[in-house]
Order: C-alpha cells, then sequence, then structure tokens
C-alpha cells in the first residue's frame, strides 16, 4: 500500500510530491540557464568585433632599389624581401583576455605575393593592449620588368604601398564551464606605406 501524507485536508503522495519538486526545480535552472545564457553568449559573440587590430610598418629588408634599377632591360627581377611588422592587439573586455591561437600573413605588391609567414598564438589581458612583432619573408620572389620600374618609382617619391592581409584565429572559453569553447577567425587587411626605403 503507498504511503500518503496530510497536508491540510488532502492525503499526497510523497512521492509524487518529490517529483513535483524536482520537475519544478529542473525546468527553472533551465528557465534560468536560457534567460541568462542566451544573452550572455550574443554578448560574448560579439567579442571578436570589439577587439581592435592595428598593423604598423617597422623596417623592410632585401629590397634593393639599385639593382632593381639597373637589371637587364626585359628581365625580372629577384628579391628576398623580410618585413618587420607590429601588430597591435586592444582588448576592450572587462573580464576575460582575448586570445588568438595562430595565423597567417600575407605582403603583396600589386597582386605579387612578396612575403609570407606564421602569426605565434598570444593573449592580450583584460582591458588592456599588447604589441607582437611578426617577419613574413619571401625567397626568389620574380618581380617583372614593369612591376620593378613601378615599384622603383613609387619608392623613390615615397608612395609605394604594400598589402597586408592577415588570417588569425581565435578562441576563448570566457571562464564559463556552461558554454563550449568559441572559436573563429579574424582577417585584417592593411595598405602601408613603404615611403622612400632602400635597404
Amino acid at each position: 500500500m503507498a504511503r500518503t501524507a496530510l497536508y491540510g485536508s488532502k492525503e499526497v503522495d510523497p512521492l509524487l510530491v518529490l517529483q513535483t519538486k524536482v520537475i519544478i526545480l529542473f525546468y527553472g535552472m533551465v528557465t534560468i540557464v536560457l534567460v541568462l545564457g542566451i544573452p550572455a553568449a550574443a554578448l560574448l559573440s560579439n567579442a571578436a568585433e570589439k577587439v581592435k587590430y592595428t598593423l604598423d610598418l617597422a623596417a623592410v629588408e632585401g629590397m634593393d632599389v639599385a639593382a632593381a634599377a639597373t637589371a637587364g632591360a626585359g628581365g625580372s627581377t629577384v628579391i628576398s624581401p623580410a618585413f618587420n611588422l607590429t601588430l597591435r592587439v586592444e582588448n576592450p573586455r572587462t573580464f576575460r583576455p582575448w586570445c588568438l591561437d595562430r595565423g597567417d600573413v600575407v605582403v603583396s605588391y600589386s597582386g605579387v605575393a612578396l612575403a609570407w609567414g606564421r602569426v605565434p598564438g598570444f593573449c592580450v589581458q583584460k582591458r588592456s593592449t599588447a604589441k607582437l612583432t611578426v617577419v613574413p619573408w619571401g625567397k626568389n620572389v620574380h618581380l617583372s620588368q614593369e612591376l620593378r620600374e613601378r615599384f622603383v618609382s613609387e619608392l623613390k617619391e615615397g608612395t609605394a604601398k604594400v598589402y597586408v592581409e592577415m588570417k588569425l584565429h581565435y578562441y576563448a572559453n570566457f571562464g564559463m564551464a556552461a558554454f563550449a569553447p568559441s572559436t573563429g577567425m579574424v582577417g585584417i587587411s592593411q595598405e602601408l606605406t613603404m615611403g622612400g626605403r632602400d635597404d
């Protein structure tokens, strides 16, 4: 015979009361997670867009203008340039660091890849800025006569620009066990002026 308890003037099965409490507790927790979790996830998903990235060209090597200018007519110039880039990352987030897992970088001029390389992983602490030196380099890159002449002219005038493209892979678990790590990719594209360097 099932046990019953007297609640006011009604007899109620204690097992049924326990089951009801467990169900209410379960759905209450689910509701709390949804109410708090969905806005938090939406907020955190926009974190990648709020992080600011800037690139600067610190130095260039292997771009021998004299050799390029005196190369034989009709021939191509072979160069092996290296670009010293400074990547500055500003993390405005209040509670968590911003971490980059890895990345790739390509430096090109007029559609020709001059240098390429990897971006190492690093973290930027909350509400702070970090700088990272990235050195992409190229080996035996051929410039046509037309491209060489245009490059030499622009370099002497201080108007030569290179196009830098970075693809950075980020990850973050936001310190919340309830959320799976968030991963994604940030693309950075920027034109940088080489100035009148003759390295």
